[in-house]
C-alpha cells in the first residue's frame, strides 16, 4: 500500500514537502487519476487526503504523508540512516523513501548507495555471530559486541567493546567478501576442518584493528573503514596456520618414515644374523676334513661346506633384493619432499636432508655389510677346496697325469700304468733321448710294494 503512496507522490511531479503534506493544483492527467483512485482506501495509517477537489480542468489535493512504521518520506540519506536506529543492528527497515536518490524500497533497482548501506547492515548481522558476547540491550541503536585479544608475551589479553551505530559516512567504504564470513559462520560448515581455529583468526584480527584505533570515537565505522586490513590480517594468520599445519604434519611423516624404514632396513640385517652364525660352524667342518682318514669322508665333507656356502650366498642375495626394494620405495616416498624442500622452513629443510642422508647412508653401510658377508660366505667351500688340494696333492696330480696321456697318448700308454693307482709319475730317457713315462711306487703309502719303474713302450 505504501508503493501506492510513492505512485502518487511520483505522479504530482514530487512537489516540496512542507510540514508532512503535499499540495498539487494543475490540469488532472491520467497518471494522477489513476494514482488517485488507488489511495482512495487507504488505511489511515498510510496517510490520508486533507483536501481533494476535482474538477474537469482543475485539481487540488493536499495529502498528508505517512510517518510511521507504515511508510516514511526521507529527505536525504543521512536524514534515513540517522533516523533509523535499526540499521544499527542490521536490520534495514521497509516502507520508506528517500527523496534525494528517488529510491523507494518497492522500487525493483537500488542505488549504489542503497547497496552499500545494505552491506554494513549484513557486516552488523555477522559481526554479532562472530563476536564472543553481544549486548543488544543496552541501547535501541545497535548492538554491542565483545572481541577480545589473548595473551601476548607480556601484554596480557584484552577485551573490547564495538558500539555497531551505523554512521553516513561507513558508506564511502567498500565492504567486499563479506561472503568470507557467510561461510565461516555458517552452521552447514561446522563440520568442516579448521572451522573453529578460522572463527578465531577473523575474530582476532577484528579485534587488532579496534585495539590498533581504540581512541577514535566510532569504531565501528573503523571496522568498516579498515575491513580490508582486517581481511589481510586474516588472510597471513590463516596461512601462517596452515603451513604450520602442513609442516607440522610434514614433520611428523618425515620422523616416522626415518624410524619405518630405519626399522625395517635394521631388520633384513637382524633376519640373517641367525643364519650367518652357520658360517662359523662351517668353518669347523674345515678340522674335520683334515682329520679324514678316507676319501669318501673327504668328499662329503667338501660337498657339505660347498652347500652351506651355496646356501649363504643365496640368503644374502635376497636380502641385497630386500634392500634395494626398501631404498626404492623410500625414495618414491621422499621424491615429492626432496622437489619441494626450498618451500618448507629451514628447519624442515634441514630434517629432510638430515633423514634423506641418515637412510642412505644406512643402505651404504648394508651394501658394504652385504658384500663382506658375501666374501665371508665363500671362506668353507674355498678353505675346503685349498686343504683338499694340499691333503691330496699327490693323487691330484696322478690323475691329471692320467687325464693328459689319456688326452694326448691314449694309444701309447701301458695298460698296466692305467691299471695301478696312487702312484708317482718320473721321466726315463730312451737311448735317442725320447722321454717316456713311467710308474714308480709311492713308498710313502701304507703297504705299498717295493719299488720299481714301469716304462712305457713306445
Amino acid at each position: 500500500m505504501f508503493a501506492n503512496v510513492v505512485a502518487l507522490y511520483r505522479a504530482l511531479g514530487a512537489p516540496t514537502i512542507e510540514e508532512g503534506i503535499i499540495s498539487y493544483e494543475g490540469a488532472p492527467t491520467a497518471e494522477i487519476i489513476s494514482a488517485l483512485r488507488k489511495c482512495d482506501e487507504l488505511p489511515a495509517a498510510y496517510g490520508k487526503f486533507e483536501h481533494l477537489s476535482e474538477e474537469t480542468n482543475s485539481l487540488e489535493i493536499e495529502f498528508r504523508l505517512p510517518s510511521n512504521e507504515s511508510g516514511r518520506f526521507y529527505t536525504c540519506l543521512g536524514e534515513f540512516v540517522a533516523r533509523n536506529g535499526s540499521l544499527g543492528k542490521g536490520q534495514f527497515p521497509s516502507n520508506v523513501y528517500i527523496i534525494e536518490l528517488r529510491w523507494a524500497d518497492s522500487d525493483e533497482l537500488e542505488p549504489p548507495e542503497i547497496k552499500s548501506l545494505r552491506r554494513v547492515c549484513r557486516l552488523i548481522e555477522l559481526l554479532a555471530l562472530l563476536a564472543i558476547g553481544v549486548d543488544k540491550d543496552s541501547s535501541s541503536d545497535g548492538y554491542n559486541l565483545f572481541f577480545a585479544l589473548p595473551p601476548d608475551g607480556a601484554k596480557p589479553p584484552r577485551t573490547f567493546l564495538l558500539p555497531t551505530k551505523v554512521d553516513v559516512k561507513a558508506l564511502d567504504y567498500e565492504l567486499n567478501h563479506l561472503s568470507l564470513l557467510e561461510e565461516i559462520l555458517n552452521r552447514k560448515n561446522e563440520n568442516k576442518a579448521h572451522l573453529s581455529e578460522r572463527k578465531l583468526m577473523i575474530r582476532m584480527a577484528v579485534a587488532s584493528v579496534i585495539e590498533k584505533f581504540e581512541s577514535e570515537q566510532n569504531l565501528f565505522l573503523v571496522v568498516v573503514r579498515e575491513w580490508r586490513e582486517i581481511l589481510a590480517t586474516y588472510r597471513a594468520n590463516l596461512q601462517t596456520y596452515v603451513y604450520s599445519f602442513s609442516f607440522e604434519r610434514v614433520r611428523r611423516e618425515v620422523a616416522q618414515a626415518e624410524i619405518d624404514y630405519g626399522t625395517k632396513l635394521s631388520g633384513v640385517l637382524g633376519d640373517i644374523a641367525g643364519k650367518m652364525l652357520a658360517l662359523p660352524i662351517s668353518l669347523a667342518g674345515l678340522i674335520a676334513l683334515e682329520k679324514s682318514t678316507s676319501s669318501f669322508e673327504s668328499f662329503i665333507l667338501v660337498l657339505g661346506l660347498a652347500v652351506v656356502s651355496v646356501i649363504l650366498l643365496a640368503v644374502l642375495h635376497n636380502q641385497i633384493l630386500q634392500t634395494k626394494r626398501l631404498l626404492h620405495s623410500f625414495d618414491v616416498i621422499f621424491d615429492d619432499f626432496k622437489e619441494k624442500i626450498k618451500t618448507y622452513p629451514l628447519k624442515l629443510q634441514s630434517l629432510l636432508r638430515i633423514t634423506i642422508n641418515q637412510v642412505e647412508k644406512q643402505g651404504r653401510t648394508l651394501a658394504m655389510t652385504f658384500r663382506l658377508l658375501k666374501a665371508l660366505s665363500l671362506l668353507p667351500i674355498i678353505g675346503a677346496f685349498l686343504l683338499s688340494i694340499f691333503k691330496y696333492w699327490n693323487e691330484l696330480v696322478w690323475l691329471l697325469m692320467i687325464l693328459l696321456s689319456t688326452v694326448f697318448s691314449a694309444s701309447n700308454v701301458d695298460p698296466i700304468f692305467l691299471s695301478r693307482r696312487r702312484q708317482k709319475l718320473s721321466a726315463t730317457p730312451d737311448l735317442s733321448g725320447r722321454v717316456l713315462p713311467c710308474l714308480i711306487t709311492n713308498s710313502a703309502l701304507k703297504n705299498a710294494p717295493i719299488s720299481r719303474s714301469v716304462c712305457c713302450v713306445a
